[in-house]
């Protein structure tokens, strides 16, 4: 993909957010973010057995890179029914590879926002379920 097929692809993302909205029955609900840096996010994260996310979804507020790139990694991880560890396994720099240097340019920490609070939300079940005795 070229400059303007990855800003296109971006823009689509946000003006078309895939898995956007709160999800009923959420079992972490995981703020990330901050609006001085770009955005805030919230993630909604279901675990379903053997460490597979049954369902997952998002809210938030912010400019087009960290809003884009937060639905294409909610999509990713959806589309591509990813485990709860091959999620914590997603590289930050693949992320920022294929959004595009280019299109992010410094904005690296509003490129990564979506993925960090997601990696966030995917611990906090694994230790809430440990503290309530692996239930």
């Amino acid at each position: 993909m070229d400059r303007k097929d990855r800003v296109a692809w971006l823009v689509d993302h946000v003006g078309n957010p895939r898995h956007k909205g709160v999800l009923d029955g959420a079992q972490v609900i995981m703020p990330g973010g901050s609006p001085e840096c770009g955005g805030s996010v919230r993630i909604y994260l279901k675990g379903g057995e053997g460490g597979s996310i049954e369902d997952l979804s998002w809210t938030g507020e912010g400019d087009t890179i960290s809003m884009g790139s937060t639905s294409i990694v909610v999509e990713r991880v959806v589309s591509e029914d990813l485990t709860m560890d091959e999620v914590l396994e997603l590289d930050y720099k693949n992320l920022l590879d294929e959004i595009g240097r280019e299109v992010i340019g410094n904005r690296t920490r509003n490129a990564t926002m979506g993925l960090s609070t997601l990696k966030n939300a995917v611990q906090k079940y694994r230790r809430d379920r440990r503290s309530a005795g692996g239930k």
